[in-house]
């Protein structure tokens, strides 16, 4: 038998193994926390962990891929405490709506985002108790949607099922403690997110979503226990969380055209335009949550959230006020607008140099600039495909709707600068916070809802991006960095 000393802050473990396991994997059996976003696919290097001894292939400048290192014999590695999420929004108020409770007691809402999961607490007037926030463990495993389906077809289905489940047990507990009351308490929860969360959640053979013609085998709407609820689906990438934050956003319920955008790694946006519901979904990648940033982080202590233009330098924000050590993905559109002002980026995305700093830990390279270009692409291209399909232009959307954490924090007048979302909308927008979250509790205050929901789930039309030769001339014009 062989030891791997593991190193954690002052803690000291001392694991013994046989054969050669991958890093990644038995540090995982021992419960420590390794981020693989890119799937274990060795490409991303947030797995990198500083380490020694018998490694193969051996370090590189002290530092190894867990996810593609084996140990050969005995090593040790050096890990860091896992980051704590301080910018996940919460929904901590609900709007003015009917009371028709379906519940008595208390009862919780919980949104299982891609990234980060949200619980709300709520009594029967509509009181928020207590409200909790994680980052979602199946992100250690994968960024994204596709890479989750991918290695819960290949034998991890289990893993990322048992993770949700473990965090929402951890969340609900949190908000009970806060709330001052037992667990058992809670009458009824409502669980949304999107079609693929919900399928890890009930540990769904998520098949039917990889692959053409992605249609979804369950869009649920369906007691899955006695007291759990899980909201209906649109689609295969058109989730429940979608159809919570249409039903909270109350876009449907006025005639006035509205737009409404999820902006995220899977950007989900809906077009209300005379009685017709339009929705679609943009595969925009990792980018808006520091994914595929050489220096990118999610809402952590240390990274930047605010970049301005002050004369002819930059300044900077982090979240908590710690010295800088990374970009979340309001950063960088701040800086992306920054860069393009100050003349150091042209509308193509290319920079003047090798990198920009932005301070003198954190630089923004041309790969970045790429990774933010197609995101943003993919974002700003649905939404003009959804205009086109309902035969209108942008200038005749009255109100866009922002939901989710990374609309809440983002600036939306950078955001329309650099061709993110049209120019007019910058000064239409209404900020949702975790819409999706307060959807799922108000299904708890209105029992009236869970029918309302369903009719806008059978109304919405689910607009297709793949061939879509709309898409794909908007996709190639929407890449430049200029106002549209």
């Amino acid at each position: 038998m062989h030891k791997l000393i593991v190193h954690l802050g002052d803690a000291r473990r001392v694991i013994s193994f046989g054969g050669t396991p991958l890093l990644a994997t038995i540090l995982r059996e021992h419960g420590f926390t390794v981020s693989t976003p890119c799937g274990s696919a060795g490409i991303c290097g947030r797995c990198g962990v500083t380490a020694d001894g018998d490694l193969q292939p051996p370090p590189r400048s002290g530092r190894v891929l867990a996810c593609s290192t084996r140990l050969t014999g005995n090593a040790e590695v050096w890990l860091q405490a896992p980051d704590d999420f301080q910018n996940i929004t919460l929904a901590n108020h609900l709007p003015v709506m009917d009371l028709k409770p379906f519940i008595r007691g208390p009862g919780l809402a919980v949104d299982i985002g891609t990234t980060t999961l949200a619980a709300m607490l709520t009594d029967h007037t509509g009181q928020v108790l207590a409200a909790a926030a994680a980052s979602n463990p199946q992100a250690s495993l994968s960024d994204n949607v596709i890479g989750r389906i991918s290695i819960a077809l290949y034998g991890q289905g289990d893993a990322l099922n048992q993770g949700v489940i473990s965090a929402i047990d951890a969340l609900r507990s949190q908000a009970c403690r806060t709330a001052g009351i037992h667990p058992a308490a809670i009458e009824h929860t409502v669980i949304t997110g999107n079609t693929a969360m919900l399928y890890f959640y009930s540990n769904y053979n998520p098949r039917a979503l990889s692959a053409a013609p992605f249609q979804a085998d369950h869009l649920f709407g369906e007691w899955v226990s006695s007291n759990i609820y899980l909201p209906h689906c649109i689609g295969a990438f058109l989730g429940a969380d979608l159809l919570m934050a249409i039903l909270a956003s109350g876009m449907c319920e006025h005639e006035e055209t509205a737009l409404l955008a999820d902006i995220g790694t899977n950007g989900e946006i809906a077009l209300w335009h005379q009685g017709r519901l339009l929705c679609t979904a943009a595969a925009a990648g990792p980018a808006f949550e520091g994914g595929g940033i050489s220096q990118g982080m999610g809402s952590v202590s240390g990274a930047i959230d605010t970049v301005r233009v002050h004369g002819e330098d930059l300044t900077v924000t982090t979240i908590a006020g710690a010295p800088a050590r990374g970009i979340c993905g309001s950063g960088l559109i701040d800086a992306a607008a920054a860069l393009l002002k100050l003349g150091r980026m042209d509308v193509t995305g290319r920079l003047t140099r090798i990198s920009e700093p932005l301070t003198k830990e954190v630089h923004l390279n041309q790969k970045d600039i790429r990774q933010l270009q197609l995101a943003k692409g993919a974002v700003a291209a649905a939404m003009g495909t959804l205009c086109h399909g309902a035969g209108i232009s942008s200038q005749e959307i009255r109100r866009f709707y922002l939901a989710g954490g990374f609309g809440t924090h983002m600036n939306e007048h950078n955001a329309a600068d650099i061709g993110l979302i049209p120019k007019v909308l910058a000064g239409r927008t209404i900020s949702l916070g975790n819409a999706a979250l307060t959807g799922a509790a108000m299904l708890l205050l209105n029992q009236n809802l869970f029918d309302r929901s369903r009719q806008l789930a059978q109304l919405a039309e689910a607009v297709s991006l793949n061939s879509n030769a709309t898409f794909s001339k908007l996709f190639t014009e929407r890449m430049l960095f200029e106002p549209f």
